[in-house]
């Protein structure tokens, strides 16, 4: 019997103050990279999918960033 499953991991990168496209409010926006992983045994092995999001601080949007712009 194999146990299997799947899960996201997320890690805070850094805090980036910018203006939101969304409310028009300048302020913090934390950047998060998102792994998407396979586990085997509760043990995360593969990743499947990588993301990377900020969130607005004062809307609570958030939205994709592209991985070449994230340095």
């Amino acid at each position: 019997m194999l146990i299997f499953g799947w899960g996201w991991r997320v890690t805070h990168l850094r805090t980036l103050t910018l203006r939101c496209p969304h409310c028009g409010n300048t302020a913090a926006h934390p950047l998060y990279k998102r792994v998407l992983k396979l586990s085997l045994f509760f043990i995360p092995l593969i990743p499947l999918r990588v993301k990377h999001t900020v969130q607005c601080t004062a809307c609570a949007t958030s939205r994709d960033v592209d991985p070449a712009n994230v340095h």
